[in-house]
């Protein structure tokens, strides 16, 4: 591999980025350094981040799928607002779930806590 050289290399790195970023769009800093070794350059990182940066280059993100083979998810008001602190006790709860396997299949672990006192409640 060769390390870019600055005057025409910079320039000659900023094209393979734009053609990389043309037919990859969803490709950020971390993939777009992979795709310029596979062409031969040894780049950082951070020099790949600035140069998309100075391009104006940003990554296309998929939202989330709020539909699972036909069934619409629901997606609730955030009413806790992340105000944790300074709760009565019995007012918030909160929970959270896992599968764990075992030999005849999984199991679903939910735990339920208080906000107030952070206490498992069930």
């Amino acid at each position: 591999m060769e390390r870019y050289r600055y005057v025409n290399g910079m320039i000659l790195l900023k094209e393979h980025i734009l053609s990389i970023h043309q037919t990859h769009k969803m490709y950020g800093y971390p993939r777009m350094q992979i795709a310029l070794r596979d062409k031969g350059f040894k780049i950082n990182h951070k020099k790949v981040y600035r140069l998309m940066s100075e391009l104006g280059m940003k990554s296309i993100i998929h939202k989330k799928r709020r539909v699972w083979k036909n069934n619409v998810s629901r997606v609730y008001d955030n009413i806790v607002e992340r105000q944790f602190k300074e709760r009565t006790e019995n007012e918030v709860f909160v929970t959270d779930s896992t599968y764990l396997p075992t030999k005849t299949g999984f199991l679903n672990l939910s735990a339920v806590q208080d906000l107030y006192n952070t206490e498992i409640v069930t």
